[in-house]
């Protein structure tokens, strides 16, 4: 029997039964009986090393399940393990919380906590928790979904890598729940049908309606999985599809501007980070220094998707320096800097004339934009009443056409790319085209409170789920490692990782069943790996072919 070392200084921790319990059988009642315990081993802890005896049990009715040895659960203790609870969720947190990667987390672990475990220890500690938060993560959401009593179903893709085979997430809209992840080599929809029934089937509830980008594959799934029930298409994707056009125009604009502001004589020669005190004998460049500075600040403008146009703010900001110098000229300088100040000032008022009609046109059209943004924008009106007014703007656009004689009927009109020289009329149509298409889902979220006005909630969590195993991978390949984890991972995005959270997730869990699916993870990660060299190196895919003709042909 193993002895408590010298150096555990901490009291001996027995896991025992509870005395304050009955010290009867949980199954048939029957008195237990007590075996023998494991004469101790050691178990670290954020405090230190703990010395744990563990006190095995049984009861004697040879007909109970718990007719042969059994431990009692300790609220700290996890059976069979090196590290003990605080340890585990302290590696859980780091990981799933911070989305640090194993090697960094080992690290970390000696350098704050003098708890030494490795790196491969640490991912054993990751991927158990993974498999074991899953049944009950899922209980949760299936019994939250079932007392609903429907289900709104949110959904989108994301590709781990460019080119590679996409993964996809599909939300409940109402609880905001995670209800399926899958990577999809071709998600038709054919196949995102065979998922909602799968769904379905799965929680024991109707799906009610749906939201989404309005993507082509969605809107024929849900049309061919159950037509009348209502499927919302996303505001913000819809009025980013209408900015296009500005969106085009502004960022010409801002190219400009950034480009001619650098060719500025006094700009392009500024070395960054070298203002220096000023005396009377100073070159111009250092006087003019802080206005060079304020120029490439003026222009550095970027963008908030709908709100924010960073061309329009970019001139508007030249305009105000402009502005600003001008309440300037009268000051006395000496004649070189005068110079330089007069040259400066005919640079920006040259470059603001020769973009000002560009400038006025994205101002043109931004007016047109925030009208339908303010309509739309109006989440308490009902959604005839939205629909009225957006009727009303599209009138008025195509009053503006029938006047140049131009085609206005919306199933006339045809896709055209957006470029920096569009035309207002060209706008014009494609907005007209752009509300015909989205009309039947575009106003469904005003009077129905199950269903949103955007997809962003799915979208976030996408690039919350894909910026994780950036962070957690670096710069490697992410598509197998995705391919393996981001359904559990994905399930873990709104988890709270407190440690009363993941002390009872780790403790409602058989170490063997967590042990088993830990290698099955392993198993996929052997089966997806695939090699694109194949002149270069035999996959063996030939010859199974070759074999399964002749056992097929024999």
């Amino acid at each position: 029997m193993p002895a408590k070392p010298q150096e555990i200084e901490a009291p001996t921790l027995h896991v025992k039964w509870d005395p304050a319990i009955v010290f009867r059988c949980p199954a048939c009642g029957r008195k237990l009986v007590h075996l023998y315990n494991d004469g101790g081993r050691k178990q670290e802890t954020m405090k230190g090393p703990l010395w744990v005896v563990t006190n095995f049990y049984k009861c004697p009715n040879p007909a109970c399940e718990f007719n042969e040895a059994f431990s009692p659960v300790q609220a700290s203790v996890l059976k069979r393990k090196q590290f003990n609870l605080d340890v585990w969720a302290k590696v859980i947190q780091h990981h799933f919380k911070h989305h640090l990667d194993y090697k960094t987390i080992s690290e970390i672990m000696w350098d704050d906590w003098e708890v030494s475990i490795s790196q491969g220890t640490v991912q054993a500690v990751c991927e158990s928790f993974e498999v074991a938060s899953k049944p009950k993560i899922e209980e949760d959401v299936k019994s939250a979904v079932q007392e609903r009593g429907r289900i709104v179903l949110r959904l989108d893709g994301v590709q781990p890598e460019k080119g590679r085979p996409a993964f996809w997430m599909f939300y409940d809209n109402v609880g905001g729940d995670f209800l399926f992840g899958q990577e999809l080599d071709k998600a038709n929809w054919e196949r995102l049908v065979e998922i909602f029934k799968q769904i379905e089937n799965e929680y024991g509830v109707e799906i009610t309606g749906g939201v989404s980008d309005k993507q082509a594959n969605i809107v024929k799934a849900f049309e061919q999985f159950r037509p009348k029930i209502p499927h919302a298409y996303c505001q913000f994707h819809f009025l980013d599809h209408v900015a296009e056009p500005i969106t085009a125009k502004d960022t010409h604009l801002l190219t400009q501007l950034r480009s001619e502001v650098r060719d500025i004589s006094i700009v392009s020669s500024h070395v960054a980070d070298q203002i220096k005190p000023v005396a009377k004998e100073s070159p111009a460049g250092d006087v003019l220094a802080p206005m060079v500075e304020e120029l490439k600040c003026a222009v550095a403008t970027t963008g908030d998707c709908i709100k924010i146009f960073p061309g329009v703010e970019a001139f508007a900001n030249l305009e105000y320096i402009l502005s600003q110098l001008q309440s300037l000229v009268a000051t006395k300088m000496p004649a070189n800097v005068k110079r330089s100040f007069n040259s400066l000032v005919g640079s920006i008022e040259a470059i603001l004339n020769n973009h000002r009609e560009m400038y006025q046109d994205v101002c043109t059209m931004l007016f047109d934009f925030n009208q339908l943004r303010c309509i739309l924008g109006h989440k308490q009106w009902s959604s005839a009443k939205v629909k009225k007014s957006v009727d009303k703007w599209v009138y008025m656009l195509q009053g503006r056409l029938r006047r140049r004689q131009l085609v206005n009927d919306p199933t006339l009109l045809k896709w055209v790319q957006t470029t920096p020289t569009m035309a207002f009329s060209d706008a014009w149509q494609q907005w007209i085209r752009l509300v015909h298409s989205y009309e039947d889902g575009l106003y469904l979220a005003y009077d129905n409170p199950d269903l949103a006005f955007t997809n962003n909630d799915t979208e976030s969590k996408i690039h919350q789920l894909k910026y994780q195993f950036k962070k957690w991978l670096g710069r490697s390949d992410i598509q197998n490692t995705f391919e393996v984890h981001a359904e559990n991972y994905a399930r873990l995005l709104d988890f709270d990782f407190m440690t009363e959270k993941i002390t009872e997730i780790l403790l409602a869990s058989e170490i063997a069943v967590v042990n088993e699916m830990r290698q099955e993870i392993h198993a996929q990660y052997a089966t997806t790996r695939r090699t694109w060299r194949i002149r270069e190196k035999d996959t063996g895919n030939l010859e199974s072919l070759k074999h399964n003709l002749i056992a097929v042909s024999g």
